[in-house]
C-alpha cells in the first residue's frame, strides 16, 4: 500500500469519524487504529482507542462503537 493509498484512506475515515473526535493513524507495523480524547467524566468508560487489521475492519469497529 502506497504512502498516497493511505492518506486517502485515513482521509475517508477522518470524514466519516472525525466529527465525533476519532483520530485515524496507521502505525509503521501495518496496523490501523482510532484514538479519541481526552475522555470526559461522562465518557470515561467509554471507548477511547480501537485497532485493526485493515482500514475495513477499523470502519466496521467504529461503526459498532458509534452506534452503541
Amino acid at each position: 500500500m502506497s504512502e498516497a493509498d493511505v492518506e486517502e484512506i485515513k482521509a475517508g475515515l477522518r470524514d466519516e469519524f472525525g466529527g465525533q473526535g476519532w483520530l485515524i493513524v496507521y502505525s509503521s507495523k501495518g496496523r490501523w487504529w482510532a484514538f479519541r480524547g481526552p475522555l470526559t467524566r461522562e465518557t470515561f468508560n467509554a471507548t477511547g482507542d480501537v485497532e485493526a487489521d485493515c482500514p475495513e475492519e477499523l470502519r466496521a469497529r467504529l461503526r459498532e462503537i458509534m452506534a452503541r
